[in-house]
């Protein structure tokens, strides 16, 4: 078989209509999963009708001890599992809250709502965000239904986590860096509630001179941050950086987080018997070496989109602290794969990787999501030659 009947069989088994129809079919049993776990009491709900802890709850909580005036005391576990305590039935495990007080900007109105409610509104509005944000990169309906689709989306919506805004605010960057510069700028500083994810943008705005974007994420992030500090007051922020310091250290050190959970080089290479230095020194080397090459693409005369989901994909190989929730962020490179090969043809093979990366995901456990980064990677590299402006 050559190249090209390869080609034309993906054409086939990949067209529009068939990836919104297989999409649409495995959301649909992503529905009755969560369903059939909520009606027989093995998520959000126990059998006798009390809350049932997923990671919402430390959001929840935070929330109503922020509202109530305590902001701090979110950051005090033990103040927070009173909290969490008083929606659901037991706390099999602890739920702690290291976000900056910036994001209790976002969440207070959760407050509003009971621990249930609360985690459908999240999880539903910040879904319908991730959409429009993949929609925005490729405006079909087929693109819509296969983030929806992705078994990372699962984990993020099974858990109540915020993957689904990440990734928005994420693809609302990429998309509009040019187009509105002004508006993207506002959401790269809104990405500061989650800060690790974007660390490597400051360097592609710089090197490429997109001084207003820059400045007015700049200008938002402190915005928020002064807002945070007048509403919540100055012990907030120091009980920020202790839970911070201790968060980081559970997580990224001792491994109280169990490193098969975490989705980074680091973790990879600490679940392999790798010593901390060693394991550092390595992951180090991966971002920088993916800054690099991005630094690079983006001075060349290159389609935009093949640069775009060149430094969303960075922005998760540089993190140290990553996990599947946080996945739906892959959606980002995807969705500008996908709208460059139709723009300019897909290179044989490219979407049945993608499709086999993903049903790893779906049926894999532990830390696969490094292979499915690199891979990715490996993706970007071959799209190249194909993708260089005239």
């Amino acid at each position: 078989m050559n190249r090209a009947d390869w080609q034309r069989i993906e054409d086939r088994i990949f067209s529009p209509r068939r990836v919104a129809l297989y999409a649409g079919g495995l959301t649909l049993c992503y529905a009755i999963f969560l369903a059939a776990g909520y009606f027989r009491g093995l998520w959000l709900i126990d059998a006798q009708g009390q809350g049932r802890a997923i990671d919402f709850v430390a959001a929840w909580a935070a929330a109503r001890l922020a509202v109530s005036g305590q902001a701090a005391a979110a950051y005090d576990l033990a103040a927070l599992s009173k909290e969490q305590l008083t929606a659901v039935g037991a706390l099999y495990g602890d739920y702690p809250w290291a976000y900056p007080p910036t994001y209790f900007l976002l969440i207070a109105p959760l407050a509003l709502f009971s621990y249930v409610i609360g985690a459908l509104v999240w999880t539903s509005a910040t879904l319908a965000l991730y959409g429009a944000g993949i929609g925005a990169i490729l405006p079909r309906r087929s693109a819509v239904l296969a983030a929806a689709a992705s078994p990372f989306a699962l984990w993020c919506f099974y858990a109540g986590q915020n993957g689904f805004l990440t990734a928005a605010l994420i693809a609302g960057v990429l998309a509009l860096l040019d187009r509105r510069p002004v508006l993207a700028g506002i959401l790269l500083g809104l990405l500061t509630v989650k800060p690790q994810l974007g660390i490597v943008f400051p360097v592609i705005l710089i090197l490429t001179g997109r001084w207003r974007v820059f400045g007015v994420a700049a200008v938002t992030a402190v915005a928020l941050a002064a807002l945070s500090y007048l509403l919540f007051g100055a012990e907030t922020w120091r009980a920020f950086f202790g839970a911070l310091q201790s968060q980081a250290g559970a997580v990224l050190d001792r491994g109280e987080v169990l490193f098969h959970k975490q989705q980074t080089v680091h973790a990879v290479l600490r679940l392999l018997g790798a010593g901390d230095a060693l394991a550092w020194a390595v992951h180090v080397a991966v971002a920088l070496s993916a800054l690099g090459f991005t630094a690079w693409l983006w001075l060349q005369r290159v389609d935009d989109r093949l640069k775009a989901a060149a430094l969303a994909m960075t922005a998760l190989l540089a993190t140290p602290y990553l996990f599947m929730y946080d996945l739906p962020i892959l959606s980002v490179p995807v969705a500008f794969l996908a709208s460059l090969g139709s723009a300019r043809g897909f290179i044989p093979g490219e979407r049945s990787l993608i499709a086999a990366l993903m049903l790893i995901l779906l049926l894999g456990s532990g830390p696969v999501g490094v292979p499915v980064l690199l891979a990715l990677w490996l993706l970007i590299v071959l799209r190249l030659p194909g993708a260089r402006e005239p």
